[in-house]
């Protein structure tokens, strides 16, 4: 069902990876990485320790960065912390965002530049109970549809516009801002609300139903993916500063750092429960349950990975970047300045050349009990 490494090929893989990975980053290779002086670098996350980054303290746990010549330090992030300032003003190197943050970061003149897209589909939904008969976006005229606002809109927003709605300015649809909990979906207070796939949803499902002392289950529910409807945005992205890039040896780093966070996410593909298990080591901020699910379904953003981990797909890019324009109100859309794919492309090379498999096309998802409170 899944490609799995067995403990041999695993550990011929980590053996390999810094050998190819210093021959994709074209840099020497004699004397081996483990004697040379590592690396230290910064990686900001966008929250708080979760599965959302089980690739990156994967890659930490399991040696891959070491194997490398990195030494990396992992910030996690929360709702005061911007990646996108964190690394502009040197507090880190590398960073991770949603890719239309780094566009509205670089729309103010801040130098960024996206060197890996992880995620190829967009995780946000728009959910509603199945007794409303809510159960496409053209519905939701006149209704009340809940959303955290501050950038996280732009998908829904392009949705109810697609349908001849104007969010904007609250015409055809009452727009309601959201807090980041369920409570007034639950409460039913509105209409409709913002769910990711991999975390709000699951906190409705770990929620009892008070009329039947059970779980609400996905038959209670309308699901709608932004990824369905069209107005899907790509996501999480490591990012750093063109200035940053502009010494050989800097790009040599972030070809190292590429491959190696892309290892760990190939380790969290085929090990969902042992990537489970570091992340709460790293930070137990949610319960084991949860974590479980937003594992599985954030390799489902991931994997497969069509031009594989991490390469950026012109026409999802397109796409963001025109919404991203139209509801950021920025002044032209976003070209190709935005990312470079040439990093990227070294590290899947030189994982290939380990023998990685960077593509995931046998994946599939695994069936993941919810459990009360997500405990």
């Amino acid at each position: 069902m899944k490609h799995r490494w067995s403990w041999v090929v695993g550990l011929a893989g980590l053996a390999g990876l810094a050998l190819a990975v210093g021959a994709a980053a074209r840099s020497s290779v004699s004397g081996g990485a483990d004697k040379a002086a590592a690396t230290k670098v910064t990686l900001q996350l966008k929250w708080v320790t979760q599965a959302q980054f089980a690739g990156y303290y994967a890659a930490k746990a399991k040696g891959y960065y070491k194997a490398a010549g990195l030494d990396v330090t992992i910030k996690p992030g929360g709702p005061s912390i911007v990646p996108e300032q964190v690394v502009a003003g040197g507090q880190a190197q590398f960073g991770i965002d949603w890719l239309s943050s780094l566009m509205l970061s670089r729309a103010k003149g801040i130098p960024l530049i996206s060197i890996s897209q992880v995620f190829n589909k967009s995780g946000l939904t728009l959910i509603s109970w199945k007794d409303t008969g809510i159960n496409t976006v053209a519905k939701m005229r006149n209704k009340t549809v809940g959303n955290w606002l501050f950038g996280n809109e732009f998908e829904v927003f392009a949705a109810l516009a697609k349908y001849g709605m104007d969010p904007v300015h609250n015409k055809g649809v009452k727009i309601f801002q959201q807090p980041f909990n369920m409570d007034a979906f639950l409460k039913r207070q509105i209409d409709v609300a913002s769910a990711m796939t991999y975390n709000e949803l699951a906190q409705v499902l770990e929620t009892k139903n008070p009329n039947t002392g059970k779980l609400y289950t996905l038959n209670d529910l309308n699901v709608i993916k932004m990824q369905t409807v069209g107005t899907s945005m790509l996501e999480d992205n490591i990012f750093t500063t063109t200035n940053y890039l502009k010494s050989a040896a800097n790009r040599d780093t972030a070809k190292k750092l590429i491959a190696a966070s892309l290892q760990g996410w190939i380790y969290c593909r085929d090990h969902l429960k042992d990537c489970v298990n570091i992340v709460l080591a790293n930070g137990p901020a949610l319960p084991r349950g949860h974590q479980t699910w937003q594992m599985n379904e954030i390799n489902a953003l991931i994997w497969p990975a069509p031009k594989g981990i991490g390469m950026m797909d012109p026409k999802a890019y397109a796409r963001s970047a025109k919404i991203v324009a139209t509801y950021g109100k920025l002044k032209k859309v976003p070209g190709h300045e935005v990312y470079r794919t040439d990093l990227n492309a070294a590290a899947l090379a030189g994982l290939k050349a380990a023998g990685s498999d960077v593509y995931g096309r046998k994946w599939k998802k695994a069936v993941i009990h919810v459990t009360p409170g997500g405990k």
